[in-house]
């Protein structure tokens, strides 16, 4: 599915990014010996807890931005009012949160290649 400028503003996007940052933590997580039903259980949306998480489990790689997208999202995304079509007021502009997602992706993903090359 393509995205359109529509999908770009308000809920919509803020739905996806917070999906995406949920995703890119848990990954790190998952890598580091957590189960699925662990994070199910004791992060759930949370993301300022995942955050947490993956930096106690020492990651290093989390973008500028992404802290403060948690701290709005998190809560927002958690209780589901994101997917109820509210508009949340993002910290950064749309191409730039695009960006420190991109960039957290990109980082969880070499941390795990840089891990996984140590394991053997």
């Amino acid at each position: 599915m393509a995205w359109t400028d529509d999908d770009r503003v308000g809920a919509q996007s803020a739905y996806h990014s917070a999906i995406a940052i949920e995703l890119g933590l848990k990954a790190y997580i998952l890598h580091r010996g957590f189960s699925d039903d662990w994070t199910r259980v004791w992060l759930r949306h949370d993301l300022g807890k995942a955050l947490r998480c993956v930096r106690m489990l020492g990651f290093e790689g989390v973008p500028d931005g992404i802290a403060e997208l948690a701290d709005v999202l998190g809560p927002l995304y958690g209780s589901g009012a994101l997917r109820t079509g509210m508009k949340p007021d993002l910290p950064l502009p749309p191409e730039v949160a695009d960006h420190a997602i991109c960039d957290l992706l990109s980082a969880v993903e070499a941390a795990i290649r840089i891990d996984s090359r140590i394991d053997r």
